[in-house]
């Protein structure tokens, strides 16, 4: 640690570059373009392949004044980028408008029966956002039937090419210079290729940066490389008063001030508010919002996007308690947690399973029958990857996809014992290969005193921002510290308020899950380590320091 502690600035500026080392971020020239209020790091379009191809069958297809319609997902990745390409193509035409599945009837992807529909509605030219990479046997479809399209997505693509106009990163071959970019991050490259061939006001082209940083936040994309530039001017933009004037609505209703907005606030505010209307039935509400002309307009669609949203936490409240009981059974069973779910609504399945990931420490898939199928969703943890350990029984899938994190299933209800029974070998294997890998990891970035925190360091500490995936708000470890003036919040045991001292100083900490463990720590009034992110709180013109807090253990004396 550096000696010229007290929160100073020279303190400040050791502990980020010792932070951007441990990140990766090495080098003077990398560290400053990382902390650059005006970074330029930004990729030509063109050299997405098939860009170019993708640019000319729209432009003809604007000269001649096909129907053009955009099909995007029901997440706020896909949701944002419909929105966008929405606006910039209204610019140079009035024939476009767009197309999203539902969840629950369509599930997601191209379908034969949405183009069937698209079709029937004068449909001329598909653009896909955040969806059709793999989609070989509908796009041949949408050909036989006339109708021209342009993929545009960014996930994983192993086996299956979609024939035609593909624009995505992660296809084999394309040499674009970062993966990570996000289906709306994608769409955003594709409407910057059309500008440098069109007129398009550059303004509109500035603007829909405000959901390129929504949408990149919302699916989890790395904030590193290119998205942190589009992520950073996407937020200086909605930190200005915003211009989208769906996104201004929702932050006035959320009561979430623009001026010092960070990512944290979108993946808290604005994007579980997105999300909401495709989890639960219409995800079109979020691109209504987005696409508000007036005032009026935006004033409804948000209000019904905060309504669903709170029914949304309701039911996943309650799906929670109930299903927490059946993932505690198959926790005596086996260490994959297979819970059935009887009639839970599909659509929150998803964040159930990661939060009973994250109580248990162990993988978890939810199935839930559909018209006599088993429809799951599943999620694990760090270290384990689950795309990997589904993969192996894809024979027993007739839909199937996702990554290390989390992936979606379509299975038989007949195959299902047999699923669990395998699932629980395997992870036993695994476990016997690493019996550290249930185990918790305390991770931090820095080792500080209470003392060190002060409301400079903690300001200083933001030029690390945007945060998020791959580039998370730091975590500090104060070690050897004492819990005062405990408080449990609400009428429960579930989150508590206290203070945390060392050596006559202290900061308050606000703790959010476990609160009733870590009360027992209190109760004995032994040192304990805690982990946590640190924040200032503002409240009434106030403002105060706290901790978040992450972990609280007993303390330690030999170095993490």
């Amino acid at each position: 640690m550096p000696e010229n502690r007290n929160g100073s600035s020279a303190f400040a500026a050791e502990i980020i570059r010792k932070i951007m080392n441990k990140r990766g971020i090495i080098g003077a020239e990398a560290q400053e373009e990382f902390l650059a209020p005006n970074p330029r790091l930004a990729y030509d379009p063109f050299l997405l392949r098939n860009m170019e191809a993708g640019v000319d069958l729209l432009l003809h297809a604007i000269s001649e004044q096909k129907h053009i319609v955009i099909y995007g997902d029901y997440d706020c990745d896909g949701v944002t980028a419909t929105a966008l390409l929405m606006k910039v193509l209204r610019t140079v035409t009035d024939k476009v408008s767009y197309y999203i599945p539902s969840r629950m009837e369509e599930g997601y992807g191209l379908h034969c029966d949405a183009i069937d529909a698209i079709k029937d509605g004068g449909g001329e030219v598909i653009v896909t956002v955040d969806c059709g990479s793999v989609s070989a046997k509908e796009a041949e479809y949408a050909a036989s039937l006339g109708i021209e399209m342009v993929i545009t997505d960014h996930h994983e693509v192993r086996d299956v090419v979609a024939p035609g106009i593909v624009i995505n990163p992660k296809v084999p071959g394309d040499t674009y210079p970062f993966c990570g970019l996000a289906g709306v991050g994608v769409a955003y490259k594709l409407a910057l290729a059309l500008s440098k061939r069109m007129d398009i006001p550059r303004s509109v082209i500035t603007e829909v940066l405000e959901l390129v940083a929504v949408g990149t936040i919302g699916d989890i994309m790395p904030l590193l490389d290119e998205n942190r530039s589009l992520v950073k001017y996407g937020l200086r933009l909605m930190r200005g008063g915003c211009c989208n004037r769906g996104l201004k609505t929702l932050l006035r209703m959320t009561e979430t001030p623009c001026e010092e907005l960070l990512a944290e606030d979108i993946s808290f505010q604005i994007v579980p508010r997105i999300n909401a209307a495709g989890r639960l039935g219409d995800a079109s509400l979020g691109v209504k919002a987005l696409l508000a002309e007036t005032q009026e307009e935006a004033d409804y669609y948000c209000r019904r996007l905060m309504e669903i949203n709170e029914k949304r936490r309701e039911m996943q409240q309650e799906a929670y308690q109930r299903l927490f009981a059946a993932a505690k059974e198959e926790a005596e069973f086996g260490d994959f947690l297979l819970v059935e779910a009887k009639d839970e609504h599909e659509g929150i399945l998803g964040i159930v399973a990661g939060k009973l990931k994250e109580h248990f420490r162990r993988p978890v898939a939810i199935v839930t029958e559909n018209e006599g199928h088993l429809k799951g969703t599943s999620r694990s943890i760090d270290g384990l990857d689950i795309f990997k350990l589904l993969n192996a029984h894809r024979d027993m899938f007739s839909a199937f996809g996702g990554h290390a994190k989390a992936c979606g299933f379509t299975m038989e209800p007949e195959d299902l014992e047999e699923l669990r029974f395998s699932l629980n070998e395997e992870v036993a294997l695994l476990e016997e290969e690493d019996p550290t890998i249930f185990d918790k990891k305390y991770k931090y970035d820095m080792e500080l005193l209470p003392a060190d925190v002060t409301p400079e360091f903690v300001k200083a500490l933001r030029v690390l921002e945007p945060c998020g995936e791959k580039n998370e708000r730091p975590v500090a470890l104060f070690r050897a510290v004492h819990l005062e003036n405990w408080s449990f919040l609400g009428s429960g045991t579930s989150y508590a308020r206290f203070r945390i001292e060392k050596n006559g100083s202290g900061i308050d900490g606000i703790l959010f899950q476990d609160a009733l463990e870590v009360h027992g720590l209190f109760e004995k009034g032994l040192p304990v380590d805690v982990y946590g992110k640190m924040s200032i709180n503002r409240w009434n013109g106030r403002e105060r320091l706290q901790l978040e807090v992450r972990d609280v253990i007993p303390a330690k004396t030999e170095e993490a």
